[in-house]
This record gives C-alpha cells, structure tokens and sequence, in this order.
C-alpha cells in the first residue's frame, strides 16, 4: 500500500522527472552550502572537518529531517517556474527583468559572431596544386595549411547555423542575447517556415495531431532541455555563494571555480539538446502538417507552390490578435471547403439509427 502511495504521489508531482528537475538542483545547493557551513569551510582559519556534519544527537537528526522536507518543498516551489528558467538562458530579458539593460548589446554581439561565421564559411577555400619538382616538406606544408583552412570553414558553418536564418523575410530582432535562445530560435523557424507555417501560431493546432511516438520524444527532449538549464542555473548559484573560499587560499578555494565549470558545462548540454530539439519540431512539420489543412477542412492543393500559400494565408488567419472574420480572410475568405467523405466517429447519422 505504501509503495503504491508513492508510486501515486510520484506521478502527480511529475514522474522521475519531478525528482532530477526540481529536487536535484535545489537540493545540490542547499546541502553544499549547508555541508560547506558545518564543517568550518567559511572560517578563513581552521581546518575543514566534515566529522561536524553529520548529526550528533537527537536536535541535529530532527534538524536533518526537516531540511530533507524543506529541500522537498523546494522542489515543488521550483516545478511552476520550469519554463522561466529556460527562458531566462534563451534571453528573454524584457522589463523588470535585471538583465534587460543587457539584451542589445548581448545581440550585437551574436550578429557579429554570426556574421563573421557567415563570411568565412561561404568563402571559397583556396586550393593550390603543388608546383612541378615541389619538395615533400612543400606538399606537407600546404596539406597541412588546407586542412587547418577546411577546419576552420566547417566551424564557421557550425557556428553560422546555430542562428536564425534572416534570409526568409524576417527581420533581425530573431536573434537572442543568448546562444541558447539562437539555437532554439532557429529551430522554431525552420521547422515551420519551410511549408509557409508560423511554428509560434500553428503548432497549438497541430499539436493534437502529434503522433504518440513523436510527441514521447519531443517531451524527453524538452524535461533534457529544462534539466540542464535548471542545473546550469544551480551550479552558477553555487558558485556565488561558495566564493567567500577563494580567501582560503587552499583546496577548497577551487570549489567555486569547479562549480562554475560545471555551470557551463550543462549549459553546453542544454545547447546540444536543443539541436534535437530542432530536428523533432522539423519532424513533426515535415509529418503532420497536412494535419491543419484537413482539421480546417481545406483541401491543401495539389502543388507544394499551392500548399506554401494556403499555410500562409492560416498563419495570417491565426495570428495573435488578429480579428478579421474568416470570411473577410483575403487567403480563405473566398476558398472552399472539403469536407471528409467518412464522419469523425461519434457523428450523428441520416440513415435514422
């Protein structure tokens, strides 16, 4: 019975997924720092003793079961503000956020290193052939210069596609502060700007039509994503209440700075998530986007040029805001419907049963 309760209570405070998102990150910062704090780590002078940790009497065990339920409480606090971690390291940093001041200057930045990427990687790569009687250490030489020439074009086109590609019509503010927020960025683009599709306004509609298969492996893609990101946050916290050790000047003053690495490694490991997370949304764009078309009940046309405009003239229809009666529509006000030939089940009949 008691296995079953928690098997229950687990699943409604989000499966194992609750336990490494929300009580893992937490619980890593509070119990360091509390660790730290007991054993005289914050103390300039003495030794650090971890023997002071653990609980010596009966006020210090009821002290360790409440952090334990604090550090629980913790994570549940935490479990609503999932999506506002992610969007803090994409760069959505409008007013009051703190870090607003610093959002245009952060996308200068990436136009920059986006733009220097470009230029390198659709430039030519100039190939010599070796002269006639060229020695061995020539031709070495200039192997080794192409190669280091090749190297450096395919991290430039690396670096180039992390961004959103402004080639299709949009405007330069789809760049992020962050490289998080690009990479991101950029996959919501593609995914849908392909086919004539918003992936901002249309994926809510084509969403139900995600088969089970896909839609599994864009939730795991995603809990990866705010994992991550919920680490990388964690330890960057971590790292600003353990530098008062730097004044140590011993062993433990390298915990602030390991912290900090750790920090940006998972950062690197929510970037690299969301390349997958890129290709699943194209996935489910290149798969189900008929989808809109036949929920709409239009017929999408027997050309893709047919296609592109009908999925344009639904991403109007269905902007935020938008209040133009769909018959006044210019792309859909005129066009006719096509009913499916068999009823959704659970529709009335005509034939009186």
């Amino acid at each position: 019975m008691l296995a079953g309760l928690v098997e229950a209570s687990t699943k409604a405070l989000g499966g194992s997924r609750f336990s490494l998102l929300n009580v893992l990150p937490a619980t890593v910062v509070v119990t360091t720092v509390t660790v730290l704090i007991r054993a005289g780590a914050y103390s300039s002078s003495g030794p650090v003793r971890f023997d002071r940790v653990l609980p010596e009497g009966e006020r210090d065990a009821v002290a360790l079961a409440l952090f334990g339920l604090a550090a629980l409480l913790c994570g549940i606090l935490v479990r609503p503000f999932e999506t506002a971690l992610v969007q803090l390291l994409e760069g959505y940093w409008a007013r009051p956020s703190p870090l607003a001041p610093l959002s245009r200057a952060a996308q200068e930045r990436h136009r920059r290193r986006r733009d220097d990427a470009r230029i390198v990687a659709e430039a030519p790569v100039r190939r010599t052939t070796p002269a006639i009687g060229a020695t061995l250490r020539d031709m070495a030489r200039e192997d080794r210069r192409s190669s280091r020439a090749g190297r450096r074009q395919a991290r430039a086109v690396s670096i180039r596609d992390a961004y959103p590609d402004d080639t299709r019509g949009r405007t330069e503010t789809d760049l992020m502060p962050t490289l998080l927020g690009n990479v991101l960025k950029r996959g919501e683009r593609l995914a849908g700007d392909r086919y004539g599709l918003d992936m901002m306004v249309v994926f809510p509609r084509i969403y139900p039509y995600i088969s089970e298969r896909l839609h599994t492996a864009l939730a795991r893609q995603f809990e990866l994503i705010t994992s991550t990101a919920s680490l990388s946050i964690s330890f960057a916290l971590l790292s600003l209440a353990t530098t008062p050790l730097v004044a140590r000047l011993d062993v433990w003053s390298a915990v602030p700075f390991a912290a900090a690495a750790v920090s940006v490694l998972a950062y690197r490991g929510a970037i690299a998530a969301s390349h997958g997370h890129g290709r699943l949304l194209a996935t489910v764009f290149d798969v189900h986007r008929f989808d809109l078309a036949a929920a709409m009940h239009y017929d999408p046309g027997e050309t893709a040029q047919e296609q592109h405009e009908l999925n344009l003239s639904i991403t109007e229809f269905l902007q935020p805001g938008s209040t133009l009666p769909l018959r006044a529509e210019p792309g859909l006000g005129g066009r006719a419907f096509k009913h499916p030939e068999v009823p959704p089940a659970g529709s009335p009949t005509t034939d009186g049963n």
